[in-house]
């Protein structure tokens, strides 16, 4: 019955991430926000809701390793799985600027992770500090983007005014129904994963890392999946780098204000494959700005190991 209501819990959630982001795309069109602003903001936030709401909810209700582990499953399975699945599918082609700009800023948010959680505890001001940097690191993209588009040809303005007021309410009728839905998702979702652990002697580490990380990703996976098949493949990779980003920066940094995490179960194993996940996407991307299909490959086959590796020591 856990299982089931896990899963229940996890449709839920993704629904109301869903409703959430298509709701506030709306709503920041209607006000002429750029694509580039939507992207950054509205959209990157909306696909991490469900990592948000299940970390914050595990946070609050005691349980820091199930919050800490399903951001560190997340950002694993985003690289291993989903970013070594999209360059099998087709091999992927970097940008200048994700190679020079955030790709290492994903490895020095990572490192800075690690570099916190040598103490036990990810306190506070350490969130505080996340923060102020992940703010400063969009203030600087968005400067650089608006700096280097300035000769490219003006926005497509926004659609016609819409006159009738239930379209215009419409979209807020979204977000109110899916910021309802990403509550009572992640309540419940977290609530029978923390049963589930309890009943079958599973540490609350494990199943954040496996159960509630592949859950949470799930919108990360669809939209990283389309685009490799479309061979948008830049896309596909930087949804992935932006949710790794987030979910350390905004995530974690947002729940240890809230409430201070200090896991008890998350291993130096785990902790390496976060660091290994944003060497390797790094260094595969930086030797010839292309990820090929057998270093997709490799990606999966580490994961798998990994996962092997993690149930057995369950």
């Amino acid at each position: 019955m856990d299982i089931l209501l896990i899963i229940v819990g996890i449709v839920i959630v993704l629904r109301g991430a869903d409703n959430l982001t298509e709701g506030s795309v709306s709503i920041a069109r209607r006000f002429n926000m750029s694509e580039l602003i939507i992207g950054l903001t509205v959209v990157a936030l909306g696909t991490s809701m469900p990592e948000l709401c299940v970390s914050l909810t595990s946070a609050l209700n005691g349980t820091s390793d199930m919050a800490l582990g399903n951001i560190i499953g997340s950002n694993i399975l985003n690289v291993f799985f989903i970013v070594g699945l999209c360059a099998v599918i087709h091999p992927m082609s970097v940008g200048l600027a994700a190679v020079r700009r955030d790709l290492p800023f994903c490895f020095a948010a990572t490192l800075m992770l690690i570099f916190f959680l040598t103490n036990g505890i990810l306190s506070m001001v350490e969130g505080l500090v996340m923060l102020l940097i992940y703010a400063v690191y969009t203030v600087y993209t968005i400067r650089k983007e608006k700096t280097s588009t300035q000769t490219a040809a003006p926005a497509t303005p926004v659609e016609a005014k819409h006159s009738l007021p239930k379209i215009f309410y419409n979209p807020y009728l979204k977000v109110t129904v899916g910021l309802i839905e990403l509550v009572l998702g992640s309540n419940l979702f977290v609530d029978h994963a923390t049963l589930l652990a309890t009943d079958l002697g599973v540490s609350e580490a494990v199943i954040g890392i496996t159960i509630l990380g592949f859950g949470t990703s799930m919108p990360e996976l669809a939209t990283s999946l389309v685009a490799a098949l479309k061979g948008s493949t830049s896309i596909a990779l930087g949804n992935v780098i932006g949710s790794c980003i987030l979910n350390i920066l905004i995530i974690l940094g947002l729940t240890s204000i809230i409430t201070p995490l200090a896991p008890q179960d998350i291993t130096t194993y785990d902790l390496a494959m976060v660091f290994l996940s944003a060497l390797l996407m790094w260094f595969f991307s930086f030797t010839k700005k292309t990820m090929e299909r057998w270093e997709g490959a490799l990606l999966l086959v580490m994961f798998i190991v990994y996962l092997v590796f993690l149930i057995y020591n369950a």
